[in-house]
């Protein structure tokens, strides 16, 4: 307990040195900088929200757009077949339970009992709603992958960032140690 009220205060502290630091500006504005910079994160998450991939060619990452295309293709086709199976095996249980004796189920639901036809229709109800969270999560992953891209384009990939580690024997500890070299 002791910690976490460590941990907050310190949140607070670094919350509060952050903030002193901001520049007043009306919210109008605001969002006019945002829109008109040079390459705007905001403009591509709104241009990847409403056409998906959009986001991706305005970020000029054109090989993404295909996989997210992909990507909500093959969850479409997806959704599409289970929900044909969903509706043959509720259409058969339907058929298997009422009480008129001329409708019985037909083709694969044939012979099944009550009990069958019932567990074939909850699980492709379960997989019809594992292929809309599939379609959303494709979704919003390429709209949080459009923002990510667009914050990220004028990031500096020079020959000249390096990591080096090297390891560290020490009669008090064994490690690694890391160096940053910037120029």
């Amino acid at each position: 307990m002791k910690h976490a009220l460590i941990a907050l205060l310190m949140l607070i502290a670094l919350n509060s040195i952050a903030q002193s630091n901001a520049v007043a500006v009306s919210d109008s504005s605001k969002f006019q900088l945002k829109w008109n910079q040079p390459h705007s994160p905001l403009k591509a998450t709104i241009y990847s929200a409403v056409v998906p991939g959009s986001g991706q060619i305005y970020n000029r990452k054109y090989w993404k757009a295909p996989i997210v295309y992909a990507g909500l293709g093959t969850c479409i086709y997806f959704i599409s077949e289970n929900t044909k199976n969903y509706r043959f095996w509720k259409n058969s249980y339907i058929a298997f339970n009422d009480t008129d004796l001329s409708t019985n189920p037909t083709g694969d639901a044939e012979g099944l009992s009550s009990n069958q036809l019932d567990a074939n229709q909850l699980y492709y109800k379960k997989l019809l709603d594992i292929s809309y969270m599939s379609f959303l999560g494709v979704y919003a992953l390429q709209i949080i992958d459009a923002n990510v891209d667009a914050h990220l384009f004028s990031f500096d990939v020079s020959p000249n960032l390096s990591l080096n580690y090297t390891p560290v024997v020490s009669p008090r500890f064994t490690g690694l140690h890391f160096t940053l070299n910037i120029h």
